[in-house]
């Protein structure tokens, strides 16, 4: 369960009026004794693997686990500490090893069911017989109960659990509310307080203002986090829950990234924690700090792999790290290191045998394209050739956009790419025409395929990775009517700007800490459309607020320094250059 892919909207249940029960049990219903092997929950891929290590310094868990093992109540606790941090393949290797220590550990099973929350995944059947084991534990304890004999497992255990079957069966709002009121029931139960603040938290409107729900979720976290200022989980989670707030909505410096630097070291061997702190430093535009935390994140969990003999199909994370080091580099003015860790992502071999693992899903849809998407944001003579030789081939994608049972949809998306590398050619060529015919009848087309699968798409296992490139085509849309309407007649120039508005009004703060598929801030296509109008007042604005978006990125910079010049402000100019000097990279 990644954290901050979970939750939606807060509303509708009001937690004060829900009762939190495993549910009703019929006494007369005669008792099935149910085979259970350990195996049906366990993965074949993880049953081959060795036991996990545990990681000190991650567990900020206080809940008691009801196992006569110690074993096992170590692995889910430590278990429970990496599903926090955003870490669910390890975080279901340690329930795994609970349930081999005890196949009767009740948390274990929530445990795995945590882990394995995110829908459609690739393990979801073995999260299905998690929950049915989950349930039969507790059905059996309460007849037992009805019957003269003691609990087995604690109410707190019980009702935890049953929240955590709701997460999966019902909506995370429907457990949110189970969880806050449990969390009102027993308040030392830090987890529960978390999962319930978080799963009913709020968003952000299109101004940059919290919700109600936003607002009220961030007040019931900053107080935890006062009162457990050294705890991990309450870090974790207040980081989690502030991951994609806009500048204007939070103290970034002072309220967030302090935060993180403390996280990574509670337990400096995290790589989801060294994750984290990458993307605060990187919307802070402290680049060099946030290249070394992506590195340091990337290295651990290549470490990781190797130690324990885990493929990238279960690893995106070390992807993802990749992929927003690469951002980095490029947003620092350094497009050929960008351009070399895009390359080696892009070498990566995706795997047909799990077309639903998430690391393949990483790779078709974030990796193999990178290079492109750098090319594209870069935009120098040949680039755009360059951005279409490095696109996946139809041979490459076959294999997963024609399989029998789990299908992708990366192909339209990558489609649409090689369209839009098609406009961008022809506005290079002055065939404005032949541009407009191509951005209109076969890269809108591309995008019109895309939204009549939108239902199948959501019941897939890279669904989000579906809406991701869906906003990505959105914003090149816009820009490519801004492009061909500025390089058209005089009449249409004029309109080009409205183009390059809409296409910045769809950039957002980068979501579940990836860095943003479209890789330049479309404030600094609009201030390049202001300097060929000969506008260098409002070009610095335009740059001026693309360096307020993404702090520091070299191009803003640039383009506030040539504006600055061009309006004869030498003495501004030379401050910006200083400043310009102080991000590049040094050689």
């Amino acid at each position: 369960m990644t954290l901050v892919s979970l939750g939606l909207g807060g509303g509708g249940i009001s937690h004060a009026e829900v009762e939190v029960t495993p549910g009703k049990v019929d006494e007369n219903k005669p008792k099935l004794i149910k085979t259970f092997k350990v195996e049906s929950v366990i993965a074949p891929v993880v049953m081959k693997l060795g036991e996990p290590k545990m990681r000190r310094g991650s567990v900020g868990i206080k809940m008691e686990v009801s196992s006569p093992s110690e074993k096992a109540r170590a692995h889910v606790k430590q278990g429970f500490a990496l599903v926090h941090a955003q870490w669910d393949f390890e975080a279901y290797r340690h329930f795994c090893a609970a349930i081999k220590e005890d196949p009767d550990c009740l948390l274990a099973y929530c445990g795995v069911t945590l882990a394995l929350a995110q829908p459609y995944n690739e393990y979801v059947d073995y999260r299905r017989v998690a929950v049915e084991r989950m349930l039969d534990l507790m059905e059996a304890d309460t007849i037992s109960v009805r019957q003269g004999n003691q609990a087995r497992f604690p109410k707190i255990e019980v009702q935890f659990c049953a929240a955590t079957a709701t997460l999966v069966s019902d909506s995370p709002v429907a457990a949110g509310a189970l969880f806050m009121a449990l969390g009102d029931k027993f308040p030392n139960l830090l987890q529960a307080r978390l999962l319930g603040v978080f799963l009913t938290r709020g968003s952000y409107d299109v101004a940059g203002n919290a919700t109600p729900g936003q607002m009220r979720a961030i007040k019931n976290t900053r107080e935890l986090l006062k009162e457990n200022s050294e705890n991990p989980l309450v870090l974790g989670f207040w980081l989690a829950l502030c991951a994609e707030a806009p500048n204007s909505a939070i103290d970034l410096k002072k309220e967030l990234l302090p935060e993180a630097r403390r996280l990574v070291e509670k337990s400096e061997n995290m790589p989801s924690w060294w994750h984290a702190l990458g993307h605060f430093e990187w919307r802070a535009g402290n680049y060099l700090l946030a290249e070394r935390a992506f590195t340091k994140s990337a290295d651990l969990y290549a470490e990781w792999m190797e130690q324990e003999g885990i493929s990238i199909n279960d690893c995106a994370g070390y992807i993802k790290a990749k992929c927003y080091l690469a951002n980095t580099l490029y947003q620092r003015g350094d497009f050929t290191g960008a351009m070399k860790v895009a390359k080696e992502i892009r070498a990566l071999k995706t795997d047909i045998k799990r077309p639903r693992s998430e690391g393949n899903h990483m790779l078709l849809w974030r990796g193999y394209t990178l290079p492109t998407r750098l090319y594209i944001a870069h935009g120098a003579d040949g680039d755009m050739n360059r951005a279409l030789k490095d696109l996946p081939t139809v041979e490459e994608l076959k294999p997963f956009a024609e399989h029998p049972k789990f299908p992708t949809l990366v192909g339209t998306y990558i489609n649409a790419l090689r369209v839009y590398l098609g406009c961008r050619k022809a506005i290079d060529d002055k065939a404005i025409t032949a541009a407009k015919s191509l951005h209109q009848n076969n890269f809108r087309g591309h995008i019109v395929a895309l939204v009549k699968v939108l239902k199948g798409a959501q019941r897939a296992s890279d669904a989000s990775h579906f809406f991701h490139a869906g906003r990505c085509l959105a914003i090149y849309d816009k820009e490519l009517s801004g492009l061909i309407r500025m390089n058209d007649s005089v009449d249409t120039r004029v309109a080009a700007a409205g183009s390059f508005y809409s296409a910045r009004d769809l950039q957002y703060v980068p979501t579940l800490m990836q860095p943003p598929m479209v890789i330049t801030s479309m404030e600094n296509r609009l201030g390049e459309f202001y300097l060929r109008m000969g506008k260098n007042a409002d070009a610095y604005e335009a740059f001026t607020e693309g360096h307020i978006r993404y702090p520091n990125n070299m191009e803003s910079l640039l383009g506030m320094k040539r504006s600055l010049s061009l309006l004869g402000k030498k003495d501004d100019a030379d401050k910006i250059q200083k400043h310009i000097d102080l991000v590049k990279p040094q050689k």
